[in-house]
């Protein structure tokens, strides 16, 4: 029985490890760093575009400020509308003609009401522009 055993043993073929079959469950778990990293751009990217769409955008308009019902309006010669304005400290007068930085608000009637939260330019009183004057014969 020694000698049968002996001979086996002395006889028998290396094992190797199985490369088919079951998968190598410690490798390839989860996502790969190309997917994690094109999900945050790819995140990022929408995050960024509802930034911009939610946020509101402060507008620029010129034109000649004037008196009117409950204070100071101006006459937009780009869109010819007439907006309320809510100037809050800054002091403006009527008859100036000026750019101001600020926000729309609600629309009543004719008027839309602007929220002045800057004056961009200052351009002196209306109809004082070289470009407003009939040119001298």
């Amino acid at each position: 029985m020694r000698l049968l055993c002996t001979v086996l043993c002395a006889n028998s073929i290396s094992a190797r490890a199985q490369t088919t079959g079951f998968p190598d469950l410690g490798k390839g778990l989860g996502p790969s760093k190309a997917a994690v990293i094109g999900a945050v751009v790819g995140a990022a990217a929408v995050i960024g575009l509802v930034v911009y769409l939610v946020i509101p955008k402060q507008q620029t308009i010129e034109g000649c400020t004037e008196s009117g019902d409950g204070g100071l309006r101006l006459y937009s010669d780009k869109d010819k509308r007439t907006y309320a304005l809510d100037t809050n400290t800054l002091s403006l007068q009527p008859g100036q003609r000026v750019t101001l930085k600020g926000k729309l608000g609600k629309k009543h009637s004719a008027t839309r009401d602007f929220g002045v939260h800057k004056l961009v330019k200052d351009e002196g009183t209306c109809g004082g522009h070289a470009d407003q004057l009939s040119p001298a014969s």
